[in-house]
């Protein structure tokens, strides 16, 4: 029998737990086989020594495993990152008993490698994990053990599970619609739930029925047994026997005005409630779900309400922003949530099961059941967040104002939020060539004078030199610093520039500058040089502008000049001589 002074204190006091929840406790990692009991199971075990005795190997790598556990719950961890990492780390260790590897601050590194191959294997070969779910286990088990053994480097980068890239799926015109429609539908659906949830339904009799805007209606048999919805073949004796019970459980039923003899309604409108409210303002659940309620005021903002702490002297802090057509429904919901519960603290007190805690994450079950009898889709609270902030995005076009009301980064929200819209990219599109094609202006393509295209008036670049030729349409060197100008993606410009420098490299050899006039100041020179540099990005781009440059200057050497300057260069060289 193991003596109770030899385990350490790994238990987490921080998590708070409900009335018959179990605390979290790591004891069970300090034995062979811990990992595979039962939560509600290994104290009693450990308590009676069926577990045997602690491996004292195990016992530094575990207390510095718990150490960072309850380090990041302290420093504002979350309960549920706290669940994510015990789950993990239980895992690793049913596999190392499995498997047979001893688990110590020397070996674990070893061990979580070969674990992670066997992640690999199941991702791979086995196709029971998806890639994300094997890297997002061995990301959780290698940072504990990253902090635990000291590392400076991530352990992750030793195995072979690769982080999985975020892919945006293609959006054709059909799917977008049908993402806001599916948004919508499901919008109707908790507005339903919410006005046909009334106090009178709820004291009412059983079941309720809850008339829908797209017809038909949601029944709500709030833990009525099957037998008593007539759902079992019954003979005519057991027929009558159904009827006395439900006729019996009825009344019961309604004579009992109690909350937790309506908990099923009841969390159904606040659950509704919660996702509507959580739709209007962008919070995610665990902000939401942990609100307190208070008095609120509203200060009017430009679309929406900023409601805060009623103080009598002077408005609070901003708790959280609301559209104006909201704040009716909403005041309506505090109404409704201040009749039934007068002496609970939080604005959407669900009636929770079994003892859970109050802070414990919100389970929308009778919500998902309510669209499965409804035939609506399901939104869960990340899509309906997604949902709104692209919502933004469309309507303002500013996606710094987006960021801003939806509390991320720029970079986070093109990235990670933002869904490509087909309608609205055609619609950008179509603008765009409304302005600037030439055809739709009814302006005519113009031939540029120098070697290219056009596609405008003459317009200077910002960068032209002050002495370089302004752009006119009349004189080739014009259009080498016209905004309009455009080169073209052909040998034959190319062979064209050339022959075009050519031409300004002889009509400038044969200047001489007046008394008292740099040289350097003939125009021809800065025409030179911008046919250079023009030139040396062609060159530099790749592999087969450059062969094209290198041709075009063999044949200007060669004297093979491009028709469009043959007859100039010809006659400038005539004259030379």
């Amino acid at each position: 029998m193991h003596k109770k002074f030899q385990i350490p204190e790994l238990t987490l006091p921080r998590v708070k737990i409900g009335i018959n929840s179990y605390s979290w406790d790591m004891r069970r990692l300090l034995y062979i086989g811990g990992a595979e009991i039962r939560h509600d199971l290994v104290a009693d075990a450990i308590d009676r020594g069926t577990l045997g005795t602690v491996s004292p190997e195990r016992l530094d790598l575990v207390r510095k495993l718990h150490a960072v556990i309850a380090g990041k719950l302290t420093a504002g961890g979350s309960q549920e990152t706290t669940k994510t990492q015990l789950q993990s780390i239980r895992e690793f260790f049913r596999w190392a008993d499995r498997k047979n590897y001893t688990l110590s601050l020397p070996t674990a590194q070893v061990a979580y490698i070969h674990w992670t191959d066997a992640l690999f294997h199941c991702w791979q070969v086995t196709k029971t994990l998806a890639q994300r779910t094997a890297y997002t286990k061995g990301r959780v088990v290698g940072q504990l053990l990253d902090h635990a053994l000291g590392r400076t480097t991530p352990m992750i980068e030793l195995t072979r599970l690769k982080e999985p890239k975020r892919r945006k799926a293609v959006q054709t015109i059909q799917s977008d619609k049908q993402c806001l429609e599916s948004a919508f539908a499901f919008g109707r659906l908790l507005q339903d739930i919410c006005d046909g949830m009334t106090l009178s339904a709820i004291w009412g009799p059983r079941p309720v029925r809850i008339p829908l805007q797209s017809g038909g209606e949601l029944v709500q048999w709030a833990g009525m047994h099957s037998m008593e919805r007539g759902a079992i073949p019954r003979t005519p004796y057991r027929e009558q026997v159904r009827l006395t019970r439900m006729a019996a459980r009825q009344a019961a039923y309604e004579n009992k005005r109690s909350l937790r003899s309506r908990a099923t309604l009841i969390n159904l409108r606040i659950l509704a409630e919660l996702l509507m409210f959580i739709g209007q303002t962008g919070m995610n659940v665990s902000q939401a779900s942990g609100l307190e309620f208070r008095h609120f005021s509203y200060s009017s903002d430009i679309d929406s309400y900023k409601v805060r702490d009623y103080k009598s002297r002077r408005g609070g802090e901003v708790l959280f922003e609301i559209f104006k057509e909201y704040r009716s429904h909403f005041e309506r919901y505090l109404e409704w949530r201040r009749t039934l519960f007068s002496d609970d603290s939080r604005l959407f007190p669900l009636l929770r099961y079994k003892g859970a805690h109050e802070e414990s994450r919100p389970y929308f079950g009778l919500i998902i059941q309510a669209c499965k009898d409804a035939d609506v889709a399901w939104q869960p609270p990340s899509v309906l967040r997604s949902t709104r902030v692209n919502w933004l995005l469309r309507r303002s076009g500013d996606p710094d104002l987006t960021a801003e009301m939806a509390q991320h980064h720029k970079q986070t929200l093109l990235t990670v939020y933002e869904i490509p819209s087909l309608q609205r990219a055609v619609g950008e599109i179509t603008r765009f060539w409304s302005i600037a094609d030439p055809m739709h202006l009814q302006i005519a393509p113009k031939i540029a004078v120098a070697p290219g295209a056009c596609d405008g008036v003459p317009s200077a670049l910002p960068f032209k030199p002050k002495l370089a030729p302004p752009p006119d349409c009349i004189y080739p060197s014009g259009c080498l610093w016209c905004e309009h100008h455009r080169d073209i993606d052909s040998l034959d410009y190319v062979w064209a520039l050339s022959c075009f420098r050519h031409l300004k490299v002889l009509e400038v050899s044969r200047y001489h500058a007046p008394v008292g006039v740099r040289s350097a100041d003939h125009p021809g020179y800065y025409a030179i040089s911008r046919i250079s540099d023009k030139l040396a990005w062609f060159r530099d781009s790749n592999t087969t502008r450059r062969a094209w440059v290198e041709e075009a200057l063999a044949r200007v050497e060669e004297g093979n000049y491009h028709p469009e300057w043959c007859r100039l260069i010809e006659s400038v060289e005539g004259a030379s001589e």
